[in-house]
């Protein structure tokens, strides 16, 4: 049984997310799992949810060693340490969040929670490890001194074994998602951390130089920075150094935050910083292993596939050591081990090509490491250079070896009542047979032969990896073909606009009839058999901000956009006019127009601004010719009433007339404004409505 301390609470929680965390407490005390809750809010998902091990589910922790978590809260890794440490203390400040996390956790004998502030405990052992799970980043509130973060570091690395480590999951201060438009994580203020949290005394993130400023001052020379992508909340990636050099940055993520804005995509300004060498500096978020001592650490890149049902939650984990790199594909779950177990006969199933070696050990499969680029990191390429002849190229391998995979059936009806039923459970129906019959099918039959799964080896045969989908019923070959163009273009979603997905599918024979039931048999598979996408339901859309918008809408407010037309015999038309802009001073413009390079001047008409409805008044004095409105709603003491975004005047000017000049007033109307106008002329001249349409 789990022992929870309160010697050193001093009987006030100094934060907490409100009355949620008592539904979060029962939730906790009734024993049940998230996914087998019906509906859940976000702070229930945040605290509760299992993608949020994946910060250190992957790192390889010393067996037997003791660990220090300072910051618990409600327990999102603590069961993590529990299963993977001989001993571990969780220190948390709040008594709610602790009772939550022994809740969850009560079970385990390894785990002591203390309550209270990590400076008044007085602890009379060493750790191997000591972890911060977004909690440095507030330590100048429970630390006094001009230098809060450094004391604290201080503190904490004597509490260090001489070999001991200290990992800290923590957002970048200069994070892309910042620029791109995400508000700040602790102030929901935009770009405070970039400027520095001006005007802000509780809590600070560093960039990644700031960081290791800070550790060098603190004695901990030795370090290593992690990058979790999209950030250390739900990574789905964990980046090091050395993948952010040759693996592809920047998928697609799920927004889980109300009011991110999208000033511009951070997939594509992500995969161009890589580029350019520098994404280390604009990572989202740090995982930092440091210590006092020397360290090695194999881990170069991980794929971490846990937003599943558990016996499908699984790791792929490349590292490196003294004779070179390799692949480690492990379970996340003790459910999901015999699943890893069926990788390596997967491989021994391919007919056509040398399937890539595994041999099952203690941790996982482990694979060799396919040097060079997949086909995905090709298409990468092609797609930022618009090369769409290079994707089809790149397609069309894939529609090959779909093709050549396994034996061919030529007719459904050759499936027996068995491989239908077995089909149905994986897509949720079965293929009928007016739109399948002569459909060639394969079997066995790899799904997952996306882009990024397959290599060009050395001998120039293809390697297909990660072969975690493999299938003994037939399917149709063009739906293993369907799943790589999918994937293609959710990982670049705005390639849609350039080359349409349909037309690719229709270029390799896929029709539309096939898309839809492609489309349905793989929401199926990803919601239901694979259990899959349970954060996705919980995420919110993107609020696209554009500023030249904003700027045009400044240019409106402080000018006028004035066209003046000129009939020389053809009527008015666009090649006959005259443009200028002119600002705006207290509500009134002048404007003059040239008309000497026109000639012979049969007709004039000014237009004295471009979509907005307005309220015009001319003043006669200051104007050369007279105007009189052509399409105004009404005439007021105010002005001219133009209800349309297109207010029209003729013009009748002195014969022979060189300049035009006009003065006037005016008054800017949004579309509720008119609207409210519009109402107010209807009760007054007790009009139709379509009297006013017609002005």
């Amino acid at each position: 049984m789990a022992k929870l301390n309160l010697d050193y609470y001093k009987g006030k929680d100094l934060y907490s997310d409100g009355d949620v965390e008592e539904e979060i407490l029962e939730i906790a005390r009734s024993g049940k799992k998230l996914e087998e809750l019906e509906a859940v809010k976000f702070p229930v998902l945040y605290h509760l949810s299992r993608a949020r091990e994946n910060i250190l589910n992957w790192y390889p922790f010393r067996e037997g060693a003791n660990v220090l978590e300072i910051g618990s809260g409600c327990g999102a890794i603590t069961g993590l340490l529990c299963r993977r440490l001989g001993r571990v203390v969780s220190v948390e400040l709040s008594r709610r969040r602790a009772g939550i996390n022994y809740a969850r956790h009560k079970d385990y004998e390894n785990l002591e929670i203390l309550v209270g502030n990590l400076n008044d405990i007085a602890f009379k052992e060493t750790f191997d490890y000591v972890i911060f799970n977004g909690v440095f980043e507030y330590a100048m509130g429970f630390t006094p001194g001009e230098k809060p973060y450094e004391t604290y570091l201080r503190s904490v690395s004597r509490l260090l074994k001489p070999d001991g480590k200290i990992l800290v999951a923590i957002e970048n201060r200069l994070g892309l998602k910042y620029f791109a438009g995400a508000p700040e994580d602790h102030t929901d203020g935009y770009f405070d951390g970039i400027r520095e949290y001006e005007g802000n005394d509780t809590v600070r993130t560093f960039s990644k130089a700031e960081w290791e400023t800070l550790m060098h001052s603190c004695g901990l020379e030795y370090y290593k920075f992690y990058y979790p992508y999209p950030d250390y909340k739900f990574p789905r990636e964990i980046f090091t150094d050395a993948s952010l050099k040759d693996q592809k940055y920047g998928c697609p993520t799920w927004n889980f935050t109300k009011y991110r804005m999208a000033l511009f995509s951070e997939e594509k300004m992500a995969s161009a910083l890589q580029q350019e060498g520098v994404m280390d500096r604009f990572a989202n978020s740090f995982l930092i292993e440091m210590s006092a001592a020397p360290f090695t650490s194999s881990v170069e890149y991980v794929k971490l596939s846990t937003d599943r049902a558990d016996r499908f939650c699984a790791a792929t984990v490349i590292c490196k050591d003294g004779n070179g790199k390799y692949v480690v594909k492990m379970p996340m779950e003790e459910a999901a081990s015999s699943h890893i177990g069926t990788l390596a006969a997967h491989t021994q199933q391919y007919r056509l090509w040398e399937p890539l070696p595994g041999r099952l050990e203690k941790d996982g499969i482990v694979y060799p490491f396919l040097p060079g680029k997949s086909l995905g990191h090709q298409a990468e390429e092609a797609v930022q250079n618009g090369d769409f002849e290079e994707l089809r190229r790149l397609l069309a391998i894939v529609r090959r070896l779909c093709e050549d995979e396994g034996l061919r059936h030529a007719d459904v009806s050759e499936m027996t009542q068995k491989e239908t039923e077995a089909f149905g459970q994986v897509f949720g129906e079965t293929m009928e047979e007016d739109l399948w019959r002569g459909v060639p099918c394969v079997a066995p039959a790899n799904i997952d032969l996306i882009l990024d799964n397959i290599f060009l080896a050395e001998d120039g045969r293809y390697r297909v990896i990660d072969c975690e989908w493999m299938f003994d019923f037939p399917v149709p070959s063009a739906f293993l073909l369907w799943r790589a163009v999918n994937e293609l273009y959710s990982t670049y979603p705005f390639l849609d606009a350039q080359y349409a997905k349909k037309d690719l599918l229709s270029e390799f024979g896929i029709t539309r009839e096939q898309d839809e039931s492609f489309q349905r048999w793989a929401v199926y598979f990803t919601e239901h058999y694979v259990g899959a996408n349970r954060l996705l339901a919980q995420s919110v859309p993107e609020i696209g901000v554009s500023l030249e918008e904003f700027r045009t809408r400044l240019l409106r407010s402080e000018y006028l956009e004035c066209q003046l037309f000129v009939d020389t015999g053809n009527g008015f038309s666009e090649q006959e006019k005259l443009c200028a802009q002119v600002p705006l001073e207290e509500g009134g413009f002048t404007v003059t127009f040239d008309l000497r390079s026109f000639g012979a001047v049969r007709g004039l008409r000014f237009d004295p601004v471009e979509g907005s409805a307005c309220i015009c008044r001319i003043d006669p004095a200051k104007t050369t010719a007279r105007l009189s409105a052509a399409n105004a709603s009404a005439h007021t003491q105010q002005g001219d009433v133009f209800l349309t975004p297109d207010p029209i005047y003729h013009v009748q000017a002195d014969k022979g007339a060189q300049q035009i000049t006009v003065s006037a007033g005016i008054r800017l109307m949004t579309e509720a404004e008119a609207l409210t106008c519009a109402q107010q002329l209807l009760q007054k001249a007790k009009k139709p409505l379509g009297f006013l349409r017609k002005h």
